[in-house]
């Protein structure tokens, strides 16, 4: 039997997150271009780093790396595979989750913005 905050101390024992995310209000000013090297140098510095391009219409993290993917994002939204399946290895030992740059992921639900929002 647990009480209230058994919850809370299991999460005691998990490490903490950093999470850095770069904005900007106009569209071509470099914030793929700072992410990417940040995530690689910070790659090459030995720590885990997870990229997601969040402007799911023109998301190119991929593209500009010259990755090819099969499966995307929307991928695992429409139910086709799970997260761990798309996601890919880049520079710096980084770690990619691969969006799409295409008008469905535009049109997200709620629902699947809540989902993804829970993924991290």
């Amino acid at each position: 039997m647990s009480d209230q905050a058994s919850g809370l101390r299991k999460m005691q024992d998990l490490k903490k997150v950093k999470v850095v995310a770069v904005s900007g209000g106009k569209g071509g000013v470099g914030k793929t271009n700072v992410s990417l090297n940040t995530a690689i140098a910070l790659g090459q510095q030995g720590k885990r780093v997870l990229v997601l391009d969040a402007d799911l219409g023109l998301a190119n993290v991929d593209v500009m790396l010259g990755l090819r993917v099969k499966r995307n994002l929307s991928h695992v939204l429409s139910g086709e595979c799970e997260l761990d399946d798309i996601i890919i290895t880049g520079p710096g030992n980084i770690k990619i989750i691969p969006t799409s740059g295409s008008q469905s992921m535009v049109d997200l639900t709620p629902a699947e913005h809540a989902w993804i929002n829970s993924c991290f």
